[in-house]
């Protein structure tokens, strides 16, 4: 309780620094992300309207092969934020780590489960077909994700532990890398189904032939409502050392939270410009879905963390022991959200 207090502290102290920067005494933050997704759509957004910028920040990009990667390059020192889930934070602090989630990026679950459309017909799957019998219908299958411990590998291995299926002997996961690649083995019928965010689910439907088994997205899973899907998640040395970072970063993501939820039209041509070469229908539909996931604020939820810890616990067999409020703190949201937002 005495370092919330002492974070608390540090953060507010932040917050009273937080007033319009000169470019030449911007901070550089460098962030690791899991993989080139619409999923990250707030942190696009804010890279987009500058919102980072408007913040103090020299904002730094690094895109790595899944959530794992992502949190090394934290935990060495060579990236300052990650972003991605927290049940890989939760993993790494009970080896020792001292990590914490300090924003909320995305509220919902947002990777969809999609099979071989022929694989689905032979196993009788239609819009109708109970949701634990289309789960069930998993058993022996090869299924892609980008990365072994990222999270669609986690949603996946929770959902078929869900409806009595072992994730390690009743299927085949396979770690086929970027959602590019996933499509591609997916298009090659090298896998019988893959577990990714919209568009790329979107994408094996449309363009491929797939069936969608699960959608997240449209609540189909109800025990997952309300899942901290993406955090902000950065070593506690490194925010008890860089308040007035943490808390303009959290400011910049609150901002673009708000223009998703309030001005979807304004967002999206600011989130289009990093993915020019995707087709605008396709991009449309994945900013639809992710705009569903986008939360009114970066707050960092109990419930959003208790269910990470349940994911971790049925997904992958282990059990989050320490104490909840170990792996999260809202002390710089709670700064950031001290004084109104500026206009868009």
């Amino acid at each position: 309780m005495a370092k919330f207090h002492a974070y608390a502290g540090v953060a507010l102290a932040a917050l009273m620094m937080l007033a319009p920067v000169p470019a030449a005494a911007l901070d550089r933050v460098v962030v690791a992300q899991a993989t080139d997704s619409l999923l990250f759509m707030s942190t696009y957004v804010a890279q987009g309207k500058g919102y980072f910028r408007d913040e103090g920040i020299d904002f730094e990009l690094n895109i790595l092969p899944g959530g794992p990667q992502a949190l090394a390059a934290v935990i060495s020192g060579n990236a300052d934020v990650y972003l991605g889930i927290p049940t890989t934070a939760m993993k790494a602090r009970l080896k020792g780590q001292d990590l914490k989630v300090f924003a909320t990026l995305v509220s919902e679950v947002f990777s969809n489960i999609v099979i071989q459309g022929d694989v689905a017909a032979r196993r009788g799957i239609t819009p109708a077909t109970p949701a634990k019998e289309r789960l069930a219908a998993l058993r022996g299958l090869s299924l892609g994700v980008n990365a072994i411990g990222a999270a669609p590998e986690q949603v996946l291995r929770y959902s078929m532990r869900s409806v009595g299926l072992d994730p390690d002997r009743d299927a085949t996961i396979v770690p086929a890398g970027d959602g590019a690649a996933l499509l591609g083995a997916f298009q090659q019928k090298r896998i019988d189904g893959l577990v990714f965010s919209s568009p790329v689910s979107d994408i094996a439907v449309e363009k491929f032939g797939g069936v969608i088994l699960m959608n997240y997205g449209r609540g189909e899973d109800t025990a997952l409502r309300g899942f901290t899907m993406l955090g902000l998640i950065s070593k506690s040395d490194w925010l008890a050392s860089h308040p007035r970072q943490a808390t303009a970063m959290v400011r910049a993501i609150w901002r673009a939270e708000t223009l998703i939820r309030e001005h979807p039209e304004d967002a999206r041509e600011a989130g289009r410009q990093y993915f020019k070469a995707m087709e605008h229908h396709t991009f449309d539909v994945g900013f639809a879905a992710v705009s569903m996931a986008t939360p009114a604020s970066p707050e960092v939820t109990r419930r959003g963390i208790e269910l990470n810890r349940e994911l971790l616990k049925v997904g992958e067999n282990t059990d989050f022991t320490l104490p909840l409020d170990s792996i999260f703190t809202n002390a710089f949201t709670d700064a950031a959200m001290k004084q109104p937002l500026p206009d868009r």
